[in-house]
């Protein structure tokens, strides 16, 4: 099979296709790779009132600060690891907003109120934080200096809107691996 027709200087079909399906694998594997949400990150809701539930905030991730890339919990065998005592933790919520813009809280935009939660490994409690996010689709939350030493930890995140509340996402279990 010819690629190239040497006499009319023309592509084959065969090229055409195979060029055609490099450009749509390229095109398509980071947006398969980019958010795996897996199952494990979701639950059930717990039964109440429908319009007292907000949605559960989802792509619970971990990372070694603001400008590091995420590592994204429940995947299958691979535990989010850092290296500092100020990692970030971050779970997309529900977003009210155009994709792309930024919501600034406000006397009339509010924000999203959340409240992270994180604990050892074993249950231990690390601390309970509540917070108003920046942005009605984002929830990020960094610890403050020396809060957390070498250790296994897990958190979770949920939303809060006036007499509104979300279920907690899944425990997303990560290390922390300080070096001396």
């Amino acid at each position: 099979m010819r690629l190239l027709n040497k006499n009319s200087g023309t592509w084959s079909r065969a090229a055409i296709a195979l060029a055609a399906a490099v450009v749509v694998g390229a095109v398509a594997a980071p947006f398969s790779m980019a958010d795996p949400k897996p199952e494990s990150t979701r639950a059930a809701a717990p039964a109440g009132d429908p319009d007292l539930l907000l949605a559960t905030p989802e792509v619970p991730r971990v990372s070694d600060g603001s400008y590091s890339g995420f590592q994204f919990c429940g995947i299958p065998d691979q535990t989010p690891q850092v290296t500092t005592d100020r990692p970030s933790l971050a779970a997309t919520l529900e977003s009210v907003a155009p994709p792309g813009s930024v919501e600034k809280p406000g006397a009339d935009q509010p924000g999203r109120k959340v409240v992270f939660e994180v604990t050892e490994s074993d249950g231990n409690p690390v601390l309970t934080k509540k917070a108003t996010t920046e942005a009605s689709h984002t929830a990020v939350y960094q610890f403050p200096e020396d809060t957390l030493s070498s250790g296994d930890y897990r958190w979770r995140v949920r939303v809060q809107d006036g007499p509104a509340t979300s279920q907690w996402t899944a425990w997303c279990d990560f290390s922390v691996r300080l070096t001396d």
